[in-house]
């Protein structure tokens, strides 16, 4: 007799039948992983060289961007200043002798006390307006007082007033020099005899009133000028060339050096020495990240081309004569002579103290041999890497073949891309034709379920007459 087929059964079937058909598939799917993975790798790969390719380019630069070009200051004493040196600077020695430093232009009121109604007695209420000028600058100021305002009250409304005025020049405080008593300040924005402030009432008088005069010196509670016009700028003797400027940020009196003031001499005092050397240790940190991306790449071509030896496993490039070939140009482009320097120049990386070792890997051998020529012979340096036929130079135009949106990299990955699209329609297409096929085979299954059924049906009831005819 013939069982039934239960719908677990066929779905067993069907998913048996399934795993047998897709096989292909999952050859094909695991071909395109492969696949994806190279393009990763290429992506990695490309990544590793623009990044060399980047520092290589930093190393062609001849100009004031050169990091050959970089300059330190140091000084003999930094409590009278500090020096920050620019490519431009020219390696030298200097001395600096500090006269006086700058200073913001500063005028003070008469002082009062603070819960006096001194000024209100005197001016009474209204509005009253001055007129600040600063470098050439007008400003005007309007300033409210109420009946019975105290001093107080009186001056700081002149702060907010002066305060809320945009590019006025000044800033306004009110310094309270005893518990009960204060004094209106006004300061100049910026250092330096250029923006010494004038001052003059416009509407009343109210600044003469308070003893805001820019034209007298204080003097004791009096009001007037903190320092005369003669003191305000920075004074320095550099290499005994007196220099007067409004900042004591000097940027432009020595090219390429900046000078931070920080400190008068005193009578007698010797000026203090600013040597300005070669960069040594920024210029050799350069050199070390180049190195490093350098090896960089190659430990990243040498690991996924290899094969292992005791499985025989191979990386995903293993045998990829263009991704190999990368790591042989780069070994002789840094290890053949540079052509067209001095005669006498050093013309390879040994001789500065870059050697490779037995991997192709660079590293820095002899470092004092490498701070030696940065020291003494930067441009010899320099002309190993910057010339028309440097290390450097030799790089850039190598690399870009590769790293270029159109380059080598680009077209492989392009080919890569084409064949995962062409194996996606493949697995699409067999996928397809599976699927018919189980619904083809699942719609006869249940026709064959559908027959049983009426079979089953037509056995039981013949079943049940021949009983029923043996009973009678």
């Amino acid at each position: 007799m013939i069982s039934s087929i239960g719908a677990s059964n066929i779905d067993y079937l069907m998913q048996s039948y399934r795993m047998i058909e897709e096989r292909p598939i999952r050859d094909l799917e695991s071909r395109r992983d492969s696949i994806n993975n190279r393009i990763s790798l290429f992506s990695s790969l490309k990544t590793k060289l623009r990044a060399l390719e980047s520092l290589a380019s930093e190393l062609t630069y001849s100009d004031s961007t050169s990091i050959f070009g970089s300059k330190t200051a140091t000084v003999s004493d930094s409590d009278y200043l500090t020096v920050t040196a620019s490519a431009s600077a020219v390696v030298t020695s200097h001395t600096v002798l500090i006269n006086q430093l700058a200073k913001a232009d500063k005028v003070v009121s008469d002082q009062f006390t603070l819960s006096d109604t001194s000024i209100y007695s005197t001016l009474g209420a209204g509005t009253f307006t001055f007129q600040v000028t600063v470098n050439g600058e007008t400003h005007q100021v309007s300033v409210d007082i109420s009946a019975d305002d105290d001093n107080e009250t009186i001056l700081n409304n002149i702060v907010t007033a002066v305060n809320n005025t945009s590019d006025i020049g000044i800033t306004a405080s009110v310094i309270n020099d005893t518990s009960t008593t204060g004094r209106l300040v006004f300061t100049s924005e910026e250092s330096g005899a250029d923006y010494e402030m004038t001052l003059s009432d416009v509407s009343g008088s109210l600044l003469s009133t308070i003893g805001m005069n820019d034209a007298v010196a204080m003097n004791g509670t009096s009001g007037g000028y903190v320092y005369d016009s003669s003191e305000l700028n920075a004074i320095v003797v550099v290499d005994g060339i007196t220099i007067e400027q409004n900042s004591n940020v000097i940027e432009n009196a020595v090219e390429g050096l900046t000078f931070n003031l920080k400190k008068e001499h005193s009578v007698g005092e010797s000026p203090v020495t600013v040597n300005v050397q070669a960069d040594v240790e920024t210029i050799t940190g350069k050199l070390e990240e180049f190195i490093e991306a350098y090896n960089d790449v190659l430990d990243f071509i040498q690991t996924n081309t290899s094969v292992n030896t005791a499985t025989y496993e191979r990386s995903a490039f293993s045998g990829d004569f263009t991704i190999t070939n990368i790591k042989l140009e780069l070994r002789s482009l840094l290890s053949e002579p540079v052509t067209g320097l001095t005669s006498g120049d050093p013309t390879i990386l040994a001789q500065i103290g870059i050697t490779p070792d037995r991997n192709g890997q660079l590293q820095i051998s002899d470092s004092d041999t490498l701070e030696e020529y940065l020291s003494e012979n930067l441009d010899q340096v320099a002309a190993l890497f910057n010339s028309s036929d440097g290390f450097a130079t030799r790089l850039v135009d190598y690399l870009d073949t590769y790293t270029s949106g159109d380059g080598v990299i680009e077209k492989r990955k392009d080919v890569l891309q084409s064949q995962i699209t062409s194996i996606n329609n493949r697995i699409e297409q067999m996928q397809d034709v599976v699927d018919r096929r189980i619904e083809y085979y699942r719609q006869q299954y249940s026709q064959l379920q559908a027959a049983y059924n009426v079979y089953a049906a037509q056995y039981a009831n013949m079943s049940n007459m021949l009983q029923t005819g043996f009973i009678y």
